[in-house]
Parts: C-alpha cells; sequence; structure tokens
C-alpha cells in the first residue's frame, strides 16, 4: 500500500523548519550586530574615559589597544577622536613631568579600517636622518611592521600643530620647561583592519647640557649625521635603542591582543 503524505503535517513542519531556520539566521544577525556594537563601544570608550590633565600609571587604552606605560605618573595633555565611519581613530598624548621639567613624551594613534581595506604603506617607516630604522614589512592593504629612532621637533603642521599646541598649552599653564625636541622611538604596526602607532621621546636637555650659543638643544642637532658628530649623543642614543628594542614585545603584544 502506498502510504500518501499528511500534506497538512508537512506544511506545519515546513513551516516550523522554516521558522527556526529564520531564527537561528536572526540570533546570527543579532549576534553580528552585538559584536560590531561592543568593538565600537570599546574602540569610543577610551577617550571618553580620559580627560586632559587626568594622571595615570601602568597602562593606557586608546581605542580598544591597551598600552603600557613606563614607570611613573603621566599627564595626559591632548585628546583627539574621529568617528569618521571608514576610518575611526583614536589619539592621545601623555608626558612625563618631574621637577617642573617634562622629561618624557608618549604619543598613541590608533585606526581601524571599518572595511577592511587595510592602509597605505606607512611613509616614515625610513628616513635618512634617523639614528636607526627596522622595517619588517610596509605593504599596501596588508602588514606593516617598523620602528626607528628619531628626533622629533616638537612643532609641526596640520594634525601634529593642534597636538603641540596643546602640549604648550599644558607646560604654560603648569609652568614646565618644554625642550624644542624630543629623541626616542617610534613603532607603526598596521594590517588589513587595524593600525597602531606610539612615540616614545625623552627630553635631551635633561640628559645633556647643549652648549652655551645655542642655550637648547633643536631637532637637526640630533640627526643621524649630528649624532655621529658627537660621540656623546651616540652613547645615549645606543642606550635609548637598547631601550627601545626591550620595549617592543610591549607594542607587539598590544596591537595583537586589540579588540
Amino acid at each position: 500500500m502506498i502510504r500518501i503524505p499528511d500534506i497538512g503535517l508537512m506544511t506545519k513542519m515546513g513551516i516550523e523548519m522554516a521558522v527556526g531556520s529564520a531564527n537561528r539566521f536572526g540570533q546570527r544577525i543579532r549576534t553580528a550586530v552585538l559584536s560590531v556594537f561592543i568593538a565600537l563601544f570599546a574602540f569610543c570608550l577610551p577617550a571618553a574615559a580620559l580627560e586632559v590633565g587626568e594622571t595615570i600609571q601602568d597602562s593606557v587604552s586608546v581605542g580598544g589597544f591597551t598600552m603600557p606605560l613606563p614607570a611613573g605618573v603621566w599627564t595626559v595633555y591632548y585628546i583627539n577622536q574621529s568617528d569618521d565611519p571608514e576610518f575611526p581613530t583614536a589619539k592621545v598624548g601623555l608626558i612625563l613631568e618631574r621637577g617642573k621639567i617634562v622629561r618624557q613624551a608618549m604619543y598613541i594613534r590608533t585606526a581601524r579600517a571599518t572595511k577592511h581595506t587595510g592602509f597605505k604603506p606607512y611613509p616614515y617607516c625610513e628616513r635618512p636622518y634617523y639614528f636607526y630604522e627596522e622595517t619588517l614589512a610596509n605593504q599596501a592593504g596588508n602588514v606593516q611592521q617598523c620602528w626607528h629612532m628619531r628626533a622629533e621637533a616638537l612643532t609641526g603642521d596640520g594634525e601634529s600643530s593642534e597636538r603641540y599646541a596643546s602640549l604648550l598649552e599644558v607646560s604654560k599653564r603648569n609652568g614646565y620647561f618644554l625642550p624644542l625636541t624630543m629623541i626616542g622611538a617610534r613603532y607603526h604596526f598596521a594590517n588589513r583592519s587595524k593600525t597602531l602607532r606610539v612615540s616614545i621621546g625623552w627630553n635631551p636637555d635633561a640628559i645633556l647640557r647643549a652648549p652655551e650659543s645655542k642655550k637648547v638643544w633643536r631637532f637637526e642637532d640630533w640627526t643621524a649625521d649630528a649624532i655621529a658628530a658627537d660621540p656623546r649623543k651616540k652613547v645615549i642614543m645606543t642606550k635609548f635603542k637598547k631601550w627601545s628594542q626591550d620595549w617592543l614585545p610591549n607594542v607587539e603584544t598590544a596591537f595583537s591582543q586589540s579588540n
């Protein structure tokens, strides 16, 4: 005997299966949306949680990246965040002051490529005036890893001028001595979806006295050629290079473990 299926039962089962499938699909959509929301929330929260003038220790969260800090009490002097839907960025500037002298400065910049199209090659992995440079990769839209030792003039145009203006304002308000240049390391890490750039600098005037004719050190006094011509500067930069190499794993970890 041929059994004729119960069309009503099959229809009911089909509807239940369709509803179940739709529910599962809807759950996946809700989960994906929630994940995106959490990631965006994590990206936006750190800049909102910090305030200019606030002091912090041990680590700082910027745009979903948790960056360890060198020992000491750091003061926030600059905060900036962009809500560009394709490339949201977050930036934080910190200084370490002791005895009314800015001894160190740190700048952290993060960005996301929400469409996963990657970033352009970083144009500053190599420069002739760097004391030292190391580039592991610098590919368009893919892996970028480089770091270098160089001087940074505390003046600038465009994006940097706003940050330097904030640094000058905080220093003037608190009566801090601010050098004209910093010497130290800059690290750059990026891939198709995120970028992390970290600068750590030291005040050369707090380490080595400038000639009386200069009063204070300037950017051109700490280029590769200027360092090569002065054994004292070479010793200082070699020491900071060793420190910066030891610090590199902290940047690598912050990049790899970010949201």
